[in-house]
């Protein structure tokens, strides 16, 4: 009877961790890191790249995910198939200024792009 039960129990947790198609975790190809040095996110830079997103018809998908405590979260875009990733990531690139004094900021891109703002000295 013992060893019935655990040969149950075993059966049963297999079918529990069995992973399910297609429910892995979203691809971003531009990801937007906006962080903060004790007083929250740059708003006014996060709210440029809102509207830029909004408007950009190389985006297939946008999707905030929040991680701090002072509004700090990653901005993941996802482009649309066909679309020039490289290109995308670059213009998004241009946004992001040289140093910023109000809240560190990063994006990543393909082939290991990376780019991540100066912090105050």
């Amino acid at each position: 009877m013992r060893s019935l039960a655990l040969l149950l129990a075993l059966g049963l947790s297999a079918c529990v961790a069995a992973p399910v198609a297609g429910a892995g975790p979203a691809r971003c190809d531009v990801t937007i890191k906006f962080g903060s040095y004790g007083a929250g996110i740059d708003h006014m830079l996060a709210d440029k790249v809102a509207a830029a997103i909004q408007v950009d018809r190389d985006i297939a998908r946008s999707e905030r995910k929040p991680w701090g405590r002072e509004g700090e979260f990653d901005q993941c875009l996802t482009a649309k198939p066909g679309r020039d990733v490289k290109a995308m990531y670059e213009r998004y690139r241009a946004m992001l200024p040289a140093r910023n004094l109000k809240a560190p900021t990063s994006i990543e891109g393909p082939d290991g792009l990376r780019f991540e703002t100066i912090a105050p000295m």
